[in-house]
């Protein structure tokens, strides 16, 4: 009987390894980098939507702009999460310290808002009506779920 719950045991544990390897990060699973995410999308767009070479181009541009925004954005990232941790070590918290740290954060969000609209709107204007129709029919078909890169 011992040995029955020891073979259990070591089935379930070599499950769950090759589980986790199935889903690292050579395999499209948990850990991908912004660039890896990017270049996902890309070649998704460029199937779905049968892009033409000069579309192409400009998507490539356009994911290389919004790769370095993103870095850029990311430096900045650890000075916000240290001063977060720092208010959440203190003894109490007000909701109006919060509130401040937050609104520090507000003009990187309306600057993201600012060339993530620009980088939208110059896609779409290269995209043709049926391109467009395909782009939000899959947008629709995604509706609720949330992007898992996989195909």
């Amino acid at each position: 009987m011992k040995n029955i719950g020891i073979i259990s045991v070591g089935i379930v544990c070599v499950v769950l390894v090759g589980l986790a390897v199935a889903a690292g990060p050579g395999s499209g699973g948990w850990h991908r980098s912004p660039e890896q995410k990017m270049d996902y999308v890309k070649s998704k767009l460029t199937e779905k939507l049968d892009l033409n070479e000069t579309q192409i181009v400009t998507l490539d541009r356009i994911a290389d702009e919004i790769i370095a925004e993103h870095q850029e954005l990311s430096s900045n990232r650890g000075a916000f999460k240290e001063d977060f941790l720092a208010l959440l070590e203190k003894e109490s918290v007000s909701p109006e310290e919060l509130k401040s740290l937050f609104d520090t954060k507000k003009p990187v969000i309306e600057d993201m808002m600012g060339w993530a609209s620009v980088h939208i709107a110059e896609f779409h204007s290269v995209l043709t009506p049926e391109q467009r129709a395909t782009l939000i029919e899959e947008i629709k078909s995604h509706k609720g779920r949330r992007c898992r890169f996989s195909n």
